[in-house]
């Protein structure tokens, strides 16, 4: 049985644009050979219960012509917008898994304990697969495979219609680039669901859901090099991880994408001075195009579920607030569709591949030496201990103004406050739990104290877009209803900006 490491990038693309990607002149001047067409009839195995995609495995049998090939498959750790994955394959006489032909000992006896003889078939793809590899000009080989079929399971079906670039040897940065060439005639959606997680989608019925962002483990012996790399592939792991979940048009799918977008910024900003200005204007630049896509939507999210409904909730119900909603729900669905539309765009995919090539090609360190840049080889924790020092100096600093701040200072403060926890939560790992958890007490309250103030004026705000370009919603009782909805929560800003003083000097 043979064992692989997989590297590949998964694009899914149009029906229609079928012909136009297979005959891209990019491809045909990297191609070694012709194309090979072959229908792929592949079936999915696990447990009643599905234990083996709990413990993060999928095995396949797949039937090419009269021969049956066995494929167990574990995914590893992204590099990028690339999908890794190792896989233990075996060619079988027929349609039934073998346990016994995994060779890996701890794999097969891991195996036996989850699945046993308890293995069945659970759902079934077909694809029609056209085939090339692919030379560049450094020896770097990949395969490009084009299938087009669906996954079955049950009375469930969804069709499959996309490309793989897996590398077989050489530099991964070429398949980003080809991807990026693809994208320019033929615009795909980059894609890090595997035709087994389909399968099992459909067999659950499930919603994707947003993903919260979770905290990577950050080992002591990092150097602050693998610190930044390890953390910047995550910020593009989540972000994928939340394309579905704002397609469909979910709340919390465009918050958290949000909310990564900022730590991506946040952590950029630290390693600015290693960093080419050229690439790191154009990363800011593209982020920023992203988040101000994303944000209008959540605006009228935070207005509509976190303003108007609770003070709906304390009043009587009115016709005010009957137009108001309904003003405001045109607004929502409106902004969602320009979120996704940002998500499902070739430009949102040229920045997921323009990302993910400039970390594969470590040209980030190519930037001219510079007096402020940093040591990326000093240790992890001599690195965290300064940056917490330099941030927490920094929101203290401004902290000392609080009372005379405008507007725009108190803003500036937020964002500080803000990266200050980022920080916090990207050492957290090298500190003791204890000592986190009361720094993180203090200074959580403050973090929403000014989130909240700030989320009152940009509510102002959007009630005076709204009058200002739809004037037919300015009937008295949608101006009466839209004053009690901001006269409510300015007493509340008071009775915040008093607390916020509390929790400053805490």
């Amino acid at each position: 049985m043979s064992i692989n490491n997989e590297m590949e990038l998964k694009g899914v693309f149009k029906a229609e644009q079928l012909e136009q990607l297979k005959s891209l002149s990019a491809i045909g001047e990297l191609a070694v050979d012709k194309a090979v067409s072959r229908v792929l009839t592949t079936t999915y195995f696990d447990t009643p219960d599905h234990a083996l995609h709990k413990h993060g495995y999928s095995w396949r049998v797949r039937k090419t012509g009269k021969t049956y090939t066995q494929c167990l498959k574990r995914q590893s750790e992204p590099l990028g917008a690339i999908i890794g994955r190792t896989e233990w394959e075996a060619e079988i006489p027929d349609q039934i898994p073998k346990i016994d032909l995994l060779e890996n000992m701890k794999i097969r006896a891991r195996i036996k304990r989850l699945a046993a003889d308890n293995l069945q078939a659970v759902f079934q793809s077909v694809v029609r697969r056209q085939s090339r590899k692919l030379k560049f000009d450094d020896g770097t080989t990949v395969s490009l495979d084009i299938d087009v079929g669906e996954v079955t399971a049950g009375d469930a079906v969804q069709p499959i219609c996309e490309f793989e670039l897996e590398l077989l040897s050489g530099s991964a940065a070429h398949i980003f680039e080809l991807a990026a060439t693809i994208n320019q005639t033929v615009p795909f959606r980059i894609s890090t669901v595997s035709k087994a997680a389909r399968g099992y989608s459909l067999l659950s019925k499930e919603e994707p859901r947003a993903q919260k962002w979770k905290q990577f483990k950050l080992l002591k012996s990092f150097t602050a090099e693998q610190a930044v790399v390890d953390n910047l592939q995550q910020t593009i792991s989540y972000l994928q991880a939340n394309e579905a979940s704002v397609l469909r048009g979910d709340a919390e799918g465009i918050h958290q994408m949000r909310v990564i977008l900022r730590r991506l910024r946040a952590g950029l900003a630290i390693f600015q001075s290693n960093i080419a200005q050229e690439k790191y204007d154009w990363i800011v630049s593209e982020a920023k195009w992203l988040r101000d896509e994303l944000s209008a939507a959540r605006s009228w999210d935070v207005f509509i579920d976190e303003f108007v409904a609770p003070v709906a909730k304390l009043s009587r119900p009115t016709t005010g607030f009957e137009l108001l909603l309904s003003g405001l729900e045109k607004e929502r669905v409106l902004h969602r569709k320009q979120a996704r539309s940002a998500v499902n765009s070739w430009r949102y995919t040229e920045f997921i591949l323009g990302l993910s090539t400039w970390l594969c090609n470590d040209s980030w360190r190519d930037s001219a030496a510079s007096s402020k840049a940093i040591d990326l080889s000093e240790p992890i924790s001599k690195f965290c201990a300064r940056q917490l020092k330099k941030q927490n100096k920094i929101v203290r600093k401004k902290c000392q103004k609080l009372g005379q701040m405008s507007e725009e200072e108190r803003h500036k403060l937020r964002l500080a406050v803000k990266k200050l926890r980022y920080t916090i939560d990207f050492c957290a790992n090298i500190y003791p739990e204890k000592q986190i958890s009361i720094f993180q007490k203090k200074l959580n309250p403050v973090e929403a104290a000014l989130g909240y103030l700030n989320d009152v004026l940009a509510a102002e705000l959007l009630v005076e877009k709204l009058m200002s370009v739809k004037s037919d919603h300015a009937t008295p009782a949608w101006l009466y209803t839209a004053g009690i909805v901001i006269g409510w929560h300015r007493h509340e800003a008071t009775l915040t900006e008093k607390k916020l003083f509390k929790d400053v000097n805490r």
